[in-house]
């Protein structure tokens, strides 16, 4: 997760560091403090603030799409990693191998996009869907369902858990590159 000095952000926002030092005090800016006593900002969390704020700045955020796989199965988490390995610099690649991690990690790195299997210890993929897309939070990730089932009743229901692509394995990576470049213009 990229981290931005305040004197970094005071130059993306064409403000003086005690003003953004100032922002952050005040609550107004995220921000968290390093073993050292150094301020630093989550860089989607400035983005954020520069959207609230309405402030303009010259400098454009290149930010990376955050997509987290979630799959008991380490065989397919390697997979799915090394398939996006080409494309490096614009994705950000997080695994989790249970419904309970993935809750978890969602709300720590905020993914874009979730491939998410159906079959999983603790909670499965319905339920984990379902938390996402009932959450107003969380509710704008987009959700690509996969499942090794071939039956039509699970391709129902992941759908209507608020899943907004259903895969079945084994994964044609053709179809999840297309899914996710899809995805990925939303809101670009």
């Amino acid at each position: 997760m990229p981290f931005i000095t305040t004197s970094k952000a005071a130059g993306i926002c064409g403000v003086a560091r005690t003003t953004i030092s100032k922002w952050i005090d005040e609550g107004m800016l995220k921000a968290f403090v390093t073993p050292g006593g150094h301020r630093k900002i989550i860089k989607q969390d400035l983005i954020d603030f520069l959207e609230k704020n309405s402030i303009q700045t010259t400098l454009k955020f290149r930010e990376k799409k955050r997509i987290l796989i979630v799959d008991d199965n380490p065989d397919d988490i390697r997979l799915l990693e090394a398939a996006f390995l080409p494309a490096s610099d614009k994705y950000e690649i997080y695994a989790a191998n249970s419904g309970f991690q993935a809750i978890y990690k969602i709300g720590e790195i905020k993914p874009h996009i979730v491939i998410l299997d159906i079959v999983m210890p603790d909670m499965d993929g319905f339920k984990v869907c379902e938390r996402i897309k009932n959450n107003h939070e969380t509710r704008d990730i987009k959700i690509i369902v996969v499942t090794a089932y071939h039956d039509k009743m699970k391709e129902k229901e992941a759908y209507q858990c608020g899943a907004d692509a259903f895969l079945r394995k084994p994964i044609d990576l053709k179809k999840m590159v297309k899914t996710i470049l899809e995805f990925s213009r939303v809101g670009d």
